[in-house]
């Protein structure tokens, strides 16, 4: 209003202008014009609720003694004393009284090597989708480690804080954390996650948690977060890969430790040098979660993570044991046998076959092909580009499908899609020369070779006795 006033005042007496010429450059009333210039603001003091000052001491000690108590129950205890006053007035003149005061913390200080603080947050990619962050802190030397994986299972959140261990060169004493569920089932009473409680028994840190609602108790970790959205995030919307995106995410954050902390005004890259990290066990942590048994579909299918993996014809109806890692899954059978392996998939609602799990007995032969050529096809995105070229340079598609076929039943599905990854790359995508990159014994998938006299296999002769060959001497 001030400025108003000001404005006003220079317009009249500096430029020059009229009342009218004011009133239509500022787009108000000439009478509001004149008020301004005057001094007058309009802005009346309200004298409601004086009667109340002499009975302010009392109002202090209530709010002394009750800070959360309320413009009601301060009304009726003047009522009560035959104070006459209204709700309306004791609510307005209590309310610096009850406003909330804001919340001063002392600047937690930490040894070395002393704690780091974790946390998982969540990114909304325009081309990947949602993606889940985890990010470990030191609360020393503020040195920062991130990752991006596709799901927030416990496996990646276990993952998460292998690769962290691995890239800092050792693991503080203590971890601090949030509520989070991978962690803590519930607060009253207090009942840890028994996976995770076993890793951190296994690498011998302390569970430190967050009291509820109190964020600043992990603020290191919630303001790398902050600067992970703010300088990375917003100019990575162009990568179309997670693995490019973890490798560019390295590279900021690397960049960043080697920075000088707004914090501690040191380099996290050199006050890690400080932190007396203790040394993980020699002996690794096999990173795997165990799912409840689950019986195939009629079509051998076992159903996980919202996809479809094949399962060997022969498992039937029995029950089957998921173990998932964070690239792979094992499907065992309550014997502990193993039945299937796959690649772990991401999308949402595929199929993933292994073409010897399914049987090709009682279908016709076009069925054969067609179930073949999708299987191969779809092993990998590159086995198309593969079968593409290959049959421009003038093999049959399904003859170089059930070739593949056939050598997956010597060779693993890596060896092969290497092999096929080989000859794409070196444009040379016939299966003589695929076969050539796998071992010896895929010549057998090469059909049989026989001369066209075929009595020449069969040829009779009398052996000599090796007494003549002794006479010989």
């Amino acid at each position: 209003m001030e400025d108003e006033g000001q404005r006003v005042k220079y317009l009249k007496d500096v430029e020059g202008l009229s009342y009218r010429q004011i009133a239509t450059k500022l787009n108000i009333s000439r009478r509001r014009i004149a008020k301004l210039y005057s001094g007058d603001h309009g802005i009346k003091v309200s004298t409601r609720g004086k009667h109340l000052d002499e009975y302010r001491s009392l109002i202090y000690h209530w709010f002394s003694e009750h800070p959360g108590i309320k413009a009601k129950q301060v009304f009726q205890r003047l009522k009560e004393r035959g104070i006459k006053t209204s709700h309306r007035t004791v609510s307005k003149y209590t309310l610096d009284l009850r406003r909330k005061k804001p919340k001063t913390y002392s600047e937690l200080e930490f040894l070395p090597g002393e704690e780091g603080q974790v946390d998982w947050f969540f990114v909304s990619h325009p081309k990947l989708g949602k993606l889940c962050g985890f990010a470990l802190v030191l609360s020393f030397s503020r040195y920062l480690f991130s990752h991006l994986f596709p799901r927030h299972a416990f496996e990646f959140f276990i993952e998460g804080h292998l690769m962290a261990f691995n890239a800092l060169g050792g693991l503080p004493r203590a971890l601090r954390f949030d509520n989070l569920r991978t962690v803590v089932l519930k607060r009253q009473p207090l009942t840890y996650n028994p996976a995770f409680l076993e890793f951190a028994r296994f690498f011998g840190f302390e569970i430190r948690l967050c009291n509820p609602a109190a964020g600043n108790e992990k603020g290191r970790v919630e303001r790398a977060i902050r600067s992970l959205r703010d300088g990375f995030f917003n100019v990575s919307t162009h990568i179309d890969s997670i693995k490019a995106l973890n490798s560019a995410l390295h590279e900021w954050v690397d960049t960043k430790n080697k920075t000088i902390h707004r914090g501690t005004l040191k380099l996290p890259s050199e006050q890690i040098k400080l932190e007396k990290l203790k040394a993980q066990p020699t002996s690794p942590w096999i990173n795997c979660s165990v799912h409840p048994p689950k019986r195939p579909t009629k079509t051998a299918l076992v159903i996980f993570d919202n996809n479809r993996y094949s399962v060997p014809d022969s498992s039937g109806d029995r029950l089957l044991s998921i173990r998932s890692y964070p690239l792979k899954i094992e499907i065992y059978d309550l014997n502990g046998n193993l039945m299937a392996t796959h690649l772990r998939c991401f999308d949402r609602n595929k199929t993933i076959l292994n073409p010897n799990h399914k049987s090709l007995k009682g279908l016709s032969e076009a069925a054969k092909q067609q179930r073949i050529q999708t299987v191969i096809k779809n092993m990998d995105p590159v086995m198309e580009t593969f079968l593409g070229i290959n049959q421009e340079i003038g093999e049959g598609r399904y003859q170089s499908c059930y070739r593949i076929f056939k050598v997956l039943q010597f060779h693993s599905k890596g060896s092969v899609l290497s092999a096929i990854r080989e000859a794409v790359k070196r444009r040379n995508c016939r299966m003589k020369f695929v076969l050539s990159l796998l071992e010896p014994q895929s010549v057998i998938i090469e059909e049989p070779v026989s001369p066209q006299k075929e009595e020449l296999l069969s040829i009779d002769y009398t052996p000599r006795s090796l007494e003549e060959y002794e006479n010989d001497r």
